[in-house]
């Protein structure tokens, strides 16, 4: 069996490509108003794999290259779509969704970047910041949604919930550029 396929195989990198799929058909779930409890399961089912690939990869030494890349790419294409279906449906401000957007963005451009101006390849590892900034978004999304559509919860709670999203969101952002700047000038050009 190849190595790529053979990796692609391992039990964390398949929760990554489920969530992956997921991101990219949830639109579809979402436009045809499928019933809430289906959109929260589907959600939950992004959220909780998200968790549990990590928990595999690192207890089961199913590490994988490939995992690295692919799990943080489900992440922010997961999370993305979520926020600006959101925001679409003028259910989420702007400002929270480019906050989001934006420095994901950032993120991915600035990695690849640097992977490719540098002769030795940099290896990418999440931050701590980077971590609770993507746990606190799943959970956003999640608690969100069941406040708007199945149980309205504390407005003051959502609020607070939503400013500590977007303070982490901003402070895992200058933590990866300052991450990024140390990288760019310990690794050589080509």
């Amino acid at each position: 069996m190849k190595p790529l396929l053979k990796d692609l195989l391992k039990f964390p990198n398949l929760l990554s490509l489920y969530r992956l799929v997921l991101a990219i058909i949830f639109p579809y779930f979402w436009i045809q108003n499928l019933p809430v409890y289906i959109l929260l399961l589907l959600l939950f089912s992004g959220v909780i794999s998200d968790a549990l690939d990590g928990f595999f990869a690192r207890n089961f030494h199913w590490e994988t290259k490939l995992g690295k890349l692919l799990d943080p790419i489900a992440d922010k294409v997961f999370i993305n779509i979520v926020f600006f279906l959101l925001y679409f449906d003028r259910l989420l401000s702007l400002d929270f969704f480019l906050i989001v957007f934006v420095r994901d963005l950032g993120i991915l451009l600035g990695a690849i970047y640097l992977y490719l101006r540098s002769s030795r390849k940099a290896e990418f590892q999440p931050s701590y910041l980077g971590k609770i900034s993507t746990a606190m978004q799943l959970g956003f999304i999640f608690t969100y949604i069941v406040h708007l559509l199945v149980y309205p919860l504390d407005p003051t709670f959502i609020f607070v919930f939503g400013q500590l999203v977007i303070f982490f969101t901003l402070a895992s952002g200058f933590h990866y550029t300052l991450l990024f700047i140390k990288i760019y000038k310990t690794f050589p050009n080509r």
